[in-house]
């Protein structure tokens, strides 16, 4: 037992130490002085209100994880149909009233989980980015429910682009709260996209992600398909505005078929001077 007591009372070994906030009153002073923000667990977004029971007092780090979190996978989750269940559940540690860490679920159909550790024991024993990766229900787009072995090509090449969209948003959220196992994380997750989409032993050129996708399903549009017995060529268009301005990117998508299925082999970005492999 007095093992136990030294244990919960020792000082974290590293990063914020919130034990001594041990009642709302004491969060709520710290809110007004601008040291920690108010979240929602369940987000105004999709439905939350701003109530006691939906409130919690967080770092402003944990509040940025969490909108990102929310918005860049569990939105695209609910909005693609594989999610119509969201839980976000804090977990304590000692009396303190700050959460260390809050578990986040979107589930139904598919099962999403990610956990946002804040402070003390939970912090200390945060997974790598790149040991989360292991864990099934990471990233999203392993949560598509359609067999790619069964499309043909449009429907694949469909799919491909949603798919590299929620890697690019999971790559993208590992690396802010990692820079370097981030890394890991979103090339062990290219791996398992390339490895759905492409012909065993494809060699991918080095990845590339950030807060603004390549792909992504609502600004990229098939624009002509050319296919034979046993290969299929996909032109896409990916457009963006910027100001006044739209910017428009071209792409090939060459496929062939074996082994009675579709398979990516190559991703071509395509401009006036050239070809340039993307894959």
């Amino acid at each position: 037992m007095m093992f136990g007591w030294f244990n919960r009372r020792r000082t974290p070994a590293s990063g914020p130490d919130f034990r001594h906030v041990d009642s709302r009153a004491k969060a709520e002073a710290l809110h007004a002085k601008g040291e920690l923000r108010k979240l929602l667990l369940l987000p105004a977004a999709f439905g939350g209100e701003d109530i006691p029971p939906n409130v919690v007092y967080v770092p402003a780090f944990a509040l940025g994880l969490k909108e990102q979190l929310d918005q860049g996978i569990v939105r695209q989750l609910v909005r693609d149909g594989k999610a119509t269940r969201y839980a976000a559940t804090p977990e304590y540690e000692g009396k303190s009233v700050i959460p260390s860490q809050i578990r986040v679920a979107a589930t139904e159909p598919g099962h999403f989980e990610g956990t946002i550790s804040i402070w003390g024991k939970a912090a200390e024993k945060r997974p790598s980015a790149a040991s989360q990766i292991q864990d099934p229900t990471w990233p999203a787009f392993r949560l598509s429910s359609a067999s790619v072995e069964s499309m043909g090509p449009e429907d694949l090449v469909r799919a491909f682009i949603s798919d590299y969209d929620a890697w690019n948003r999971y790559s993208h959220l590992m690396s802010e709260r990692d820079a370097i196992a981030g890394i890991d994380a979103a090339e062990a997750a290219y791996a398992e996209l390339s490895r759905k989409y492409c012909p065993p032993g494809q060699v991918h050129q080095p990845i590339s992600f950030g807060s603004d996708s390549s792909h992504d399903s609502e600004r990229e549009a098939i624009v002509d398909v050319a296919t034979t017995d046993d290969a299929s060529l996909v032109r896409t268009r990916h457009t963006k505005k910027v100001g006044s301005l739209v910017m428009a990117r071209d792409h090939e998508f060459h496929l062939k078929r074996a082994d009675g299925r579709w398979y990516l082999t190559s991703l071509l970005y395509v401009d006036e001077d050239g070809k340039y492999e993307g894959l």
